[in-house]
């Protein structure tokens, strides 16, 4: 925590360059992909791995234990900035375009979930050494704690976390004055917020729209539930909808979609507005885990039917949504439901640019598909160097850590 204050009074009084120095200090070192002494071999091999993407990037490192040891325990990729968290509950806050230290702070308690970001804050759901879960919110632009943070909350959670411009949501398993599924904590004030019980338990995490006005809830019980995200409690459900097999997994959402799969074996496309159905595929076994999303807006010129006229220009979101069950992962096209492609058992996606995905089994051995040619594998690459390469989902930046300390990120040109 001295750190932290040290970074944050180098930020109010001198600006970034004082920022970095002090981050220096706890060892945050940038390294050009030249080589440095500091660097260990096998951040060295990942550069030279990475190097071999099939498309032009960037490829720089940061380097955590420059002066003294790290043991990376978890790798989070938000909007603009890359959240890493050593075993020890201290937290690195780089910035995705180039890898330079932002600010540095401490959890209080242990991590219990991957951290989410707010429109302003990055929160973290935590669990003391009682079993206790603990919520607190870090500014994203000053890395200062939440002035009523952190907050014990007075109830086991049962989820993962999301978060908007004033709440934190989490699923809930009650407690003995309160049965509601789903509890919220206000950003601001620290205070609890609202609450509502959903007809069956939430395993999987609360899920927001990219604007953060629509939360979607799926239960175990196959109903999928959306939700006014305000600081209030809205009146009534925006829309319900019953999908039969029970939900383990978050949902996936969109600007227009929410993509969900059932335990038995059904993957499902919802319109984000209505929760009207899109298009379903049956993939045989149970899905348990959250979908992956890979898309983008496209705008495309449509007639509007009057002789003369000017076409009018659409914009729509579509894209690739994976999703993974015991007979592998399977690809769709957003927005028609075709089948793409089925990797082998066990592979997730970790990048899309352009043409080409990129998916990697447990041993991080990497294959690359070509859309072009039918989504066939044209290459690989191995990875295994690293020990956390996380998925993204926005903009074909590849970022991946070693258990020690090194940060390698290729930034496409």
């Amino acid at each position: 925590m001295q750190g932290f204050n040290m970074a944050r009074r180098a930020l109010l009084k001198t600006g970034f360059l004082l920022v970095v120095a002090t981050l220096v200090t706890h060892g945050v070192a940038m390294d050009s992909a030249s080589g440095n002494e500091g660097v260990s071999s096998l951040a060295e091999h990942g550069e030279k791995a990475l190097e071999r993407l099939p498309w032009k990037a960037n490829v720089i490192r940061a380097n955590l234990s420059k002066n003294r040891a790290v043991a990376i325990e978890g790798c989070y990729l938000m909007s603009k900035q890359l959240l890493v968290v050593t075993a020890g509950g201290k937290i690195y806050c780089l910035d995705r375009r180039n890898l330079e230290p932002r600010w540095v702070n401490n959890l209080r308690y242990p991590l219990a979930k991957a951290p989410t970001e707010g429109a302003n804050d990055y929160v973290f759901l935590m669990k003391d050494a009682k079993g206790a879960h603990w919520a607190m919110a870090i500014s994203k632009r000053t890395g200062s704690i939440g002035s009523r943070f952190p907050v014990r909350l007075p109830y086991t959670t049962s989820s993962g976390i999301a978060a908007n411009h004033a709440m934190m949501f989490v699923g809930s398993l009650g407690s003995p004055r309160n049965n509601k599924t789903l509890e919220s904590v206000n950003l601001v004030s620290g205070r609890p917020g609202w609450g509502y019980r959903s007809s069956g338990m939430l395993w999987g995490s609360p899920a927001l729209d990219p604007s953060g006005d629509i939360l979607v809830l799926c239960s175990d019980d196959g109903m999928v539930t959306a939700l006014a995200a305000g600081a209030t409690a809205p009146k009534s459900e925006s829309w319900k909808r019953n999908l039969g097999g029970g939900i383990r997994g978050a949902a996936a959402v969109t600007p227009a979609h929410v993509l969900t799969g059932t335990q038995d074996g059904t993957f499902y496309n919802l319109d984000l507005f209505s929760g009207n159905v899109n298009w379903i595929a049956g993939l045989d076994e149970q899905i348990t885990e959250s979908p992956w999303v890979f898309g983008g807006y496209k705008v495309t010129k449509k007639s509007t039917g009057v002789e003369g006229a000017s076409p009018v220009e659409v914009r729509s979101y579509e894209g690739i949504t994976m999703v993974r069950n015991v007979k592998g992962t399977h690809a769709f096209d957003l927005r028609t439901g075709k089948k793409l492609f089925t990797c082998k058992k066990g592979e997730r996606p970790i990048v899309r640019h352009g043409k080409y995905v990129l998916t990697s089994n447990a041993d991080r051995k990497v294959s690359i598909r070509d859309a072009t040619k039918g989504y066939e594998v044209t290459g690989s690459l191995n990875l295994g160097m690293f020990d956390l390469i996380p998925s993204n989902n926005a903009n074909g930046e590849l970022f991946a850590v070693t258990a020690d300390g090194s940060i390698v990120a290729a930034l496409p040109k």
